[in-house]
């Protein structure tokens, strides 16, 4: 496959995913708009938000194994339609029971990432896939970016929520369709050296029996485990941040603006660092990705502690955006990880289980945050959930570089053996 193209399809990709994400990004953005308009309470609305979040959870698995399945570009362009017309109808709503059933159909769409991240890993060779991942992993910051943007010119010209729908969603079903027709589908394991030029047709995919494989490849249970546990202090951060800078900190609404946009600025711009550091470290030692990811989370721990605990606002600002910039890090790595241990035909459903643990764990961190905070305080909450948990983390990591070999030496064998197959 010609190198100019491959990078056209991580490109598009970046535009599919952050495109999404600034849609999913925009409803936080309008939360007050449809609480007044349909008159409900904020436990109303995070029912919503939860329960999609949930819908989200339990499909992954299944669109992963029909990615591994079928072809990924056309479900992947399903999805983006999905995204679309679902977003369309949540805009059309005229009362909050529209609004709930139109904003959980909305879970559906959340599936394209693990056909992605499948197709593009056959696009690349094992030591060239972090710088890829990297790049696709960039679209959540900068897509929160964008989304903000668009949230916030609505709501600050006065202009209905529906409008950022309106906009969104037509380029959903746009991006759909361009994902059919300019994507190609490649024979899943095309970019593993040894089956180099003996690929003409799909030939590997995956049978629902397989599926059992990837809960007894221990490499990948510490990932999973990882996954769960890493999402913690995401969430913690992602949802009560800002509320800890405006009550605990007493920043002003300007000041909390800036912080957020050096903050997401730093994490997509720490994604992309991290999947050219994690080729390059993969390149010395197959132990490069999992000892990479236990550094970042070690000193991802490290600056939490010390942004919490900073005395001025300069020194926040500062230790923040150094935190920032890191503790995406691991991500790029634990994508390509994946690939070096799964067979092609059940990489998008790896990747899937991954991200079902990351849901779970993403709807469990803000509660746990909040109910601490209650008895402590919401800074030191925050700090004692992202500490700990990046520090178990840690050891994941650690034991994943002691084991990690194993597993992608076997990898190694399964793929060779098919060369030989496949030369007869």
């Amino acid at each position: 496959m010609h190198k100019r193209y491959r990078w056209f399809v991580v490109l598009f990709f970046v535009l599919f995913l952050t495109t999404h994400q600034a849609d999913r990004f925009i409803i936080s953005a309008v939360a007050p708009q449809v609480m007044d308009e349909f008159q409900v309470t904020y436990g109303q609305l995070g029912l919503v938000f939860s329960l999609t979040v949930l819908i989200a959870a339990v499909l992954y698995p299944l669109w992963g194994y029909l990615y591994d399945r079928y072809s990924r570009k056309l479900l992947a362009g399903l999805a983006a339609i999905i995204w679309g017309f679902t977003t369309i109808f949540n805009a059309l709503s005229r009362t909050f029971a529209q609004f709930f059933a139109t904003r959980l159909a909305t879970g559906i769409d959340d599936a394209a990432p693990p056909g992605i991240y499948s197709l593009v890993a056959d696009y690349f060779e094992p030591y060239e896939r972090g710088r890829a991942m990297g790049l696709l992993n960039a679209t959540g910051p900068l897509g929160a970016i964008i989304g903000s943007i668009l949230a916030l010119s609505i709501v600050g010209a006065g202009i209905s929520w529906r409008n950022a729908f309106f906009i969104t969603g037509p380029i959903g079903v746009l991006i759909g369709v361009l994902t059919i027709l300019l994507v190609k589908d490649i024979p899943r394991g095309s970019s593993e050296p040894e089956l180099e030029g003996l690929l003409k047709e799909d030939v590997y995919k995956a049978r629902f029996s397989d599926l059992k494989k990837l809960l007894r490849n221990r490499s990948l249970l510490l990932l999973y485990l990882q996954g769960f546990w890493g999402v913690f202090p995401w969430n913690a951060i992602t949802f009560w941040i800002i509320t800890y800078m405006e009550k605990e900190r007493g920043f002003t609404p300007g000041f909390v603006m800036l912080v957020m946009v050096l903050w997401l600025v730093a994490m997509t711009a720490g994604n992309i660092i991290a999947g050219y550091i994690g080729d390059m470290l993969f390149r010395l030692t197959k132990r490069g990705r999992a000892l990479f990811g236990a550094i970042v989370v070690l000193f991802s721990a490290i600056l939490l502690y010390l942004t919490m605990n900073s005395r001025t606002p300069e020194e926040f600002l500062v230790l923040g955006t150094l935190t920032a910039f890191e503790i995406p890090m691991a991500g790029p790595n634990v994508s390509a990880a994946i690939t070096d241990v799964t067979e092609p035909e059940l990489r998008a459903s790896a990747t899937g289980y991954l991200r079902f643990f990351e849901n779970i764990g993403s709807a469990a961190s803000p509660a746990l945050t909040g109910f601490m905070a209650e008895g402590l305080s919401l800074g030191a909450a925050i700090t004692l959930v992202g500490v700990s948990t990046w520090l178990l983390c840690f050891v994941f990591f650690m034991i994943l570089a002691i084991i990690i070999p194993r597993d992608i030496d076997r990898l190694r064998s399964i793929i060779r053996q098919r060369a030989e197959q496949l030369r007869g």
